[in-house]
């Protein structure tokens, strides 16, 4: 399977997840706006007050300071919503189901393999996946002359493979994987969360 194919089943799976990230993401972000403007607009109620007592700009400067501190908490609490949900995603794909996630990694190992005579860096968790069956459908799978090997070494990552042939390595761990579909969907997460 090309790895276009695989990114493109990967992508669909990110979009699904993604849509309801993003309305997940609107509903806190939402919440997040309501409950800081109704906080941001008593404060500023107050701080006009005491500035118009005052009337100086000492008192000029305290309310951009607290306006500026408040900013400061409501970028904090989105981002920890927005770390949240990137969370909650990643442990979602950490808990595919064996045959889930021997499929995912059957499409990838064979649309990202070059040689097919790749040693494959299995996960310490996912080694029971790599059973003799499993890797004759690789080797079967690949578009050439597959004789793919399961490394001695185990990986240092929760899910997923490393293909190593020499001085090459492709790194399809859960952390990069999940990293290049956050590179993807983050900005469109952040704009529904940080938009108002």
């Amino acid at each position: 399977m090309p790895i276009e194919k695989i990114f493109d089943r990967i992508n669909t799976e990110a979009e699904v997840a993604a849509g309801e990230l993003l309305a997940r993401a609107g509903e806190e972000g939402a919440a997040v706006r309501k409950e800081f403007a109704g906080r941001a607009s008593r404060l500023d109620e107050e701080l006009k007050a005491y500035a118009e007592k005052k009337a100086g700009e000492e008192e000029k400067h305290l309310i951009v300071s607290e306006q500026l501190e408040l900013r400061k908490s409501i970028l904090a609490r989105k981002r920890e919503i927005l770390d949240s949900v990137y969370a909650e995603a990643k442990k979602k794909i950490g808990a595919l189901s064996p045959e889930e996630s021997r499929e995912i990694l059957k499409n990838m190992i064979l649309g990202s393999a070059v040689s097919g005579k790749e040693e494959i860096v299995v996960a310490p968790s996912q080694v029971g996946i790599f059973d003799d069956g499993f890797m004759r459908e690789l080797r079967d799978g690949f578009r050439g002359e597959g004789s793919f090997e399961l490394s001695d070494d185990k990986g240092d990552f929760a899910w997923g493979v490393v293909l190593r042939e020499g001085r090459r390595a492709v790194d399809l761990s859960l952390a990069v994987v999940f990293e290049q579909l956050r590179e993807k969907i983050e900005p469109r997460i952040a704009a529904t969360l940080f938009e108002g």
